[in-house]
């Protein structure tokens, strides 16, 4: 066992760590006084302070749905939940450890032991290890030092109030108000509670009794009644019952001669079955019958087909005599593209005219220009010779001029007779392709018909061949389908009469089976009809009647056994009135102490608001630098508080949310201050407590806390710096950082 020494036996939070929820083994190592622990949004600030209450109290498996705690603190890692927290308890230093052995139980396996060793601590178990260590129930410690996120208000609770009203009357924590109100309650709504409890219950049964007496009469009355209807109705079904015996006798002899003739009947239509199938023998059966008139069908179609194929081979024909015509009458037939090449080829300029002219002109040019200059002295000769020179340049100039007009009009005229022909070829050539292509298209509808034709009379005359078997007249097609026809007739009346006779013989069976080996012995009769029709629905209308009856009668005779006799009824109604009477009793006795609890309530709660008002009071006045100086507050934790010098209360929801804030806190320590163990010490946690205070408040509440911190140890965890900075050097302050 490990003790420490300290002035005072202060319980304090010393290191945990915790697999739980977002949290995966981690650690937090808090020390004594004002722990301010500073971290983001999402960080984990609220799992810690949830995992410290779940490590105290255990976690509740009963509840259910996403929000319950048990799956809202599953580890994200898909880890079991565990955790392990080291604590000072009156000079002890303990180790609390819960861990995850089912998964319908998280943290259900529990033990406590001193740190160090594996020395369990006696009396603290799963169960009771929060109120061993802290000395209040879940339900106080959660409503004064457990602070959580948004959770500032204080919400009235029966062990809360028992705890108060304790220290204010005579200690004892086993009496609340509520839960002897709500136990007083509960037995007054046993006895009465609108139309439940056991008093209208009585009533219900001396009326029902009252009932019971009136029926068992009525009931006698009733089946009397019913056992003559029964005897009457007996006699009746009697009578009938003799009629119907001789109605049945009738009819059976009529199913007697209905039976002969029947049989008659499905002889004769046998007969002429095995007579028609017998002048149907020749003939084939249904299958073959219907491959033939398929045949015979198709060929039919063949014929309308053979009529257009040989159409379509006349048209052939037509169009290729009538494109010959046209390519004929054409004057380049019969020439085909080669000859054509050729005779374009063919087509050329005729012989250019002499150099003769021209050269004589030249030579005679030559010789007078030489004269020219041989008498180029002699005045008059070289004159004569000029003229002679520029008369023969003339005529050589127009000689060439002459030579070359005639060549270029040979050249236009070839020109002109190969353009002739080559119109004449574009014309010509689609009119002999068009003659070959109708050509070709003659000789294939010829090759189509005649195909169809060989192939038409191949099979006609194999479906003849078939049908001459049982109809040797047959000789072409109309005549096979004539013989079909026939065979199909003769083929369907064979099969109407088979199934006439099978008909008539179901029949004849049907009643066969209606009769027994005697009657079918038996001739048919004449049958005289008995007078007044048949009986049976009049006799099973009597039987329903008598049938009724009598359960009628049984049901009476029940229900009067199940009455008790009118004396035994009477001794019961006597001893419930006599019940009824005590109930009552009670009923007004249970009344009266309720109405005196109330009043006795009123009293303590007049004693009990006051001193916790006037703690709370003197805390708000110091967060708010005595801008309120009163608070006041019902049994129900309604809370309301009064400015300084103004005597109208205002309601904490006319508060701004600051304030209200504000108020909550001040009542929050008020009640830590009178209910929880002065002893114990037991520490604070606030989480996200102070988000909502002003800056000039802020600074006094954590004044509040700071001072709160000499008594006993205080988590605050914060998402902001306005606490860290206010409290920077101060003595009994841990700053932490998650």
């Amino acid at each position: 066992m490990v003790y420490l020494e300290k002035e005072e036996q202060i319980l304090e939070f010393l290191h945990l760590n915790a697999t739980f929820g977002r949290l995966e083994q981690h650690e937090l190592h808090l020390h004594s006084g004002l722990n301010l622990i500073c971290a983001p949004n999402e960080s984990g600030k609220s799992t810690w302070g949830s995992f410290i209450c779940a490590m105290l109290y255990g976690l509740s498996t009963r509840d259910r749905g996403l929000m319950a705690d048990k799956n809202r603190f599953a580890p994200w890692s898909g880890a079991a939940m565990q955790g392990r927290m080291d604590i000072l308890s009156d000079g002890r230093a303990l180790t609390l450890q819960r861990d995850t052995r089912r998964a319908n139980a998280p943290m259900g396996n529990f033990s406590c032991t001193y740190t160090g060793t594996g020395t369990p601590v006696e009396g603290i178990t799963a169960q009771n290890a929060g109120e061993q260590l802290l000395g209040v129930p879940r339900d106080v410690w959660e409503r004064s030092a457990f602070i959580g996120q948004n959770a500032l208000a204080v919400s009235q609770s029966a062990e809360l109030e028992r705890r108060i009203s304790s220290l204010i009357t005579t200690g004892e924590e086993d009496a609340s108000f509520t839960e002897s109100y709500e136990r007083l309650k509960k037995q007054l709504n046993r006895r009465k509670h609108n139309k439940t409890g056991q008093i209208p219950v009585l009533e219900r049964d001396i009326a029902q009794l009252h009932q019971s007496l009136q029926e068992l009469d009525a009931l006698e009355q009733q089946a009397r009644q019913a056992q003559e209807e029964v005897s009457a109705l007996t006699q009746r079904v009697d009578g009938l019952r003799h009629q119907a015996a001789q109605q049945q006798a009738q009819i059976r002899q009529e199913r007697i001669n209905a039976w002969h003739r029947a049989a008659r009947t499905a002889e004769e239509a046998q007969r002429r079955a095995d007579i028609l199938a017998e002048a149907a023998a020749p003939l084939p059966d249904d299958a073959a019958l219907s491959l033939l008139e398929g045949q015979a069908a198709a060929l039919q179609s063949d014929m309308a087909a053979l009529t257009g194929q040989r159409s379509a081979a006349n048209e052939a024909r037509t169009a290729a005599a009538e494109a010959h015509a046209v390519w004929e009458a054409h004057p380049l037939y019969p020439d085909d593209a080669a000859a054509l090449e050729r005779r374009a080829a063919s087509i050329a300029p005729a012989k250019a005219p002499s150099l003769l002219l021209p050269a004589a002109d030249g030579l005679l040019l030559a010789i007078c220009a030489v004269l020219a200059v041989v008498f180029r002295a002699a005045s008059p000769q070289r004159w004569i010779f000029a003229g002679m020179a520029l008369l023969a340049a003339a005529l050589t100039v127009f000689s060439v001029c002459l030579r070359r007009r005639a060549i270029r009009q040979e050249q236009e005229r070839v020109d002109r007779d190969r353009a002739a022909l080559a119109e004449q070829t574009a014309s010509y050539l689609p009119l002999r392709d068009r003659a070959a292509q109708t050509d070709e298209a003659a000789r294939r509808a010829g090759a189509i018909l005649s195909g169809a034709e060989e192939s038409y009379r191949s099979r006609l005359l194999t479906l003849l061949t078939q049908v001459q078997r049982f109809a040797p007249a047959a000789a072409d097609l109309s005549g096979a389908q004539i013989a079909l026809s026939d065979a199909r007739r003769s083929r369907d009346t064979l099969a109407d009469a088979r199934r006439t006779a099978r008909e008539a013989a179901v029949g004849r069976d049907a009643l066969q089976s209606q009769l027994s080996e005697e009657d079918l012995t038996r001739p048919p009769m004449p049958v005289t009809p008995i007078a007044g029709g048949s009986v049976e629905l009049e006799l099973s209308q009597a039987q329903t009647a008598l049938a009724d009856a009598r359960s009628r009668y049984d049901h009476l005779l029940g229900r009067i056994r199940g009455l008790d006799r009118s004396s035994d009824l009477t001794d019961q109604l006597s001893q419930k009135r006599e019940e009824l009477a005590r109930l009552q009793q009670e009923y007004d006795a249970i009344t009266l102490a309720m109405t005196a609890l109330e009043q006795a309530n009123i009293i303590l709660k007049n004693r009990f608001s006051p001193a916790l008002g006037a703690r709370a009071a003197d805390i708000f006045s110091a967060l708010t630098d005595g801008r309120y100086d009163k608070v006041l507050l019902s049994q129900d934790m309604a809370l309301s508080a009064e400015q300084s010098g103004d005597p109208m209360s205002r309601s904490i929801r006319l508060l701004s949310q600051g304030a209200a804030d504000q108020l909550y806190l001040a009542v929050r320590l008020a009640i830590c201050g009178m209910v929880l163990p002065e002893e114990k010490h037991v520490p604070l946690i606030l989480d996200d407590a102070l988000v909502s205070f002003d800056d000039r408040r802020l600074r006094a509440a954590l004044d509040v806390l700071l001072a709160e911190s000499e008594q006993r140890q205080i988590l605050l965890f914060t998402c902001q710096t306005r606490e860290r900075d206010y409290l920077a050097g101060h003595k009994n302050v841990t700053v932490l950082t998650l």
